[in-house]
């Protein structure tokens, strides 16, 4: 009982943490961003349509599970540095999600 709800208040965590920073994102996209400057409003994504929640959705679990970017490019200072820190965070997390359970698993044998 106690692995399981122990499971689930990881995941539970995990994609909190990734909600979090999707929201983050869409609005520094949106309405921190100036949209006249030359670097746009800080992500560009494929397609060319303006993106929705699960384009950003899409980002923040890209980021929170590889630490890295994919096909959507970062055009501004402000929005590399967020996308810096969600990856540093998941990465911390990740690992310490890794390490808990060999730690488990390890305690099961």
């Amino acid at each position: 009982l106690h692995i399981g709800l122990s499971v689930l208040a990881l995941a539970s965590s995990w994609l909190f943490i990734q909600t979090i920073f999707t929201f983050r994102y869409a609005h520094r996209y949106y309405f921190e961003e100036k949209q006249d400057e030359p670097d746009g409003p800080g992500l560009q994504f494929p397609g060319g349509l303006d993106p929705d929640y699960f384009d950003f959705l899409y980002y923040a679990f890209v980021v929170g599970m590889t630490s890295q970017v994919s096909d959507v490019q970062v055009t501004s200072r402000e929005m590399r540095r967020l996308t810096m820190v969600h990856g540093v965070l998941s990465f911390g997390f990740n690992m310490l999600i890794l390490a808990l359970s060999i730690n488990v698993v390890a305690g099961l044998l």
